[in-house]
């Protein structure tokens, strides 16, 4: 017999996350696989990150802010799950189209894509139906072309 399904209610705010930042995976692939050697040094200093709704007991609806430091590039990659990415603060440039606050786009599961931030860096709310979902980058981290713009200093 299957047990019943817990109701719940998060309330969140993109200032200061949520009660599900605490039971939110830190990576949202469990086998790890998706995080290359490289990939940490060459996002260092770059990228946040806020859980703002997660599931991972039923590997459910996921909402993770993430913040990207002016001239971030993301190398081409996929995920194996649909997803959405809303625009909340900044732009965002899809080869020859930019994203600003308040537009999005939706990909499919395996599209591949790229994109860097514009001047003022960007926030970004990430909708999946899912926690758990992989990465897989079309080359590896040796690969990876720089970022449009250095990190400002601090």
């Amino acid at each position: 017999m299957q047990a019943p399904k817990k109701h719940r209610s998060v309330f969140f705010d993109v200032r200061h996350s949520s009660e599900d930042e605490k039971i939110g995976p830190l990576d949202p692939d469990p086998t790890g696989a998706s995080r290359p050697p490289g990939a940490v040094g060459y996002f260092s200093g770059r990228a946040g990150r806020m859980v703002m709704v997660s599931n991972p007991d039923t590997d459910g609806l996921s909402l993770t802010i993430i913040t990207l430091a002016p001239g971030t590039l993301l190398p081409t990659h996929r995920h194996d799950v649909d997803y959405i990415e809303f625009i909340l603060e900044g732009e965002v440039h899809h080869g020859n189209r930019v994203l600003k606050s308040g537009e999005g786009v939706y990909r499919s599961a395996g599209t591949p894509y790229s994109f860097w931030t514009g001047p003022e860096g960007a926030s970004i709310a990430d909708f999946r139906a899912h926690t758990f979902y992989k990465t897989d980058y079309v080359d590896p981290p040796e690969k990876w072309p720089p970022h449009k713009l250095p990190l400002a200093s601090s």
